[in-house]
């Protein structure tokens, strides 16, 4: 779903955009299911112009095995490709860690991870997931030395206050929203948001080719053609590159 059918005037995407959230790897969740459809993912990426991309299988046991093995197998495959046939893109590799009582203690025995070497954790929580449980894993995250990044805001069916979104900024997590959140019930919401500077990052959630549309590409020429260029290099390049950097 295109945000805009007819832009004002086009817009010069950077190659240089970072995807912070995406289930491309191999045969680890419900992302890509084999090696086949993962460098597919990959270069559908790197036409939208990402350049920084990072890995973020589910953690979150109720659902999905974690598989340690099978993660570091395809992070190596897709390491392999992208050297060979797009040596200017960089991956990393974290987890989008579903909040659970014994999160902390996953993180602390690594049986799951932050982004890339950061301490930055891409922190989910279930749709229906009370405001007062969401600020009590945002301190516990922090207490425990982590950044927690709030994924897909715009999915929580408690989190619709203004003033709740900005208590958590101010306890010191980071807010992240996928791409389609700007044509989502909360579009409203979402764009005051952006137009107050209170996003931290857009991302793709990339999961296949019929999940994470519009792509990063249409949504960074829709926020700067509504926001400004400013606002979109933020979102898409500096902000995601220096949560890849917080260490």
């Amino acid at each position: 779903m295109l945000l805009r059918k007819k832009p004002k005037a086009p817009v010069e995407v950077p190659a240089g955009l970072v995807d912070l959230h995406c289930h491309i790897l191999a045969g680890v969740d419900d992302g890509a299911h084999d090696d086949e459809q993962m460098v597919d993912l990959i270069r559908l990426e790197y036409s939208c112009g990402v350049r920084y991309l990072c890995f973020t299988p589910h953690f979150n046991p109720a659902l999905f095995t974690p598989k340690p093995d099978k993660i570091a197998e395809s992070f190596a495959k897709a390491r392999a490709y992208v050297s060979e046939n797009l040596p200017d893109m960089k991956l990393f590799l974290g987890n989008e860690v579903f909040m659970r009582p014994d999160t902390i203690e996953r993180l602390r025995d690594k049986s799951c991870k932050p982004l890339g070497d950061s301490r930055v954790v891409l922190t989910e929580f279930h749709p229906t997931t009370s405001y007062d449980d969401m600020r009590m894993y945002v301190v516990k995250l922090l207490s425990a030395g982590k950044v927690p990044l709030v994924a897909h805001i715009e999915r929580y069916d408690k989190l619709i206050d203004i003033d709740d979104i900005y208590e958590l900024k101010s306890l010191g997590a980071k807010l992240q929203i996928n791409t389609e959140a700007f044509s989502s019930p909360k579009r409203k919401l979402i764009s005051k948001l952006v137009e107050q500077g209170a996003i931290d990052v857009v991302a793709d959630d990339r999961h296949s080719r019929e999940r994470g549309e519009p792509n990063l590409r249409e949504c960074f020429s829709y926020v700067s053609e509504k926001f400004g260029d400013k606002a979109a290099y933020a979102l898409f390049i500096h902000r995601p590159m220096n949560i890849l950097n917080m260490v």
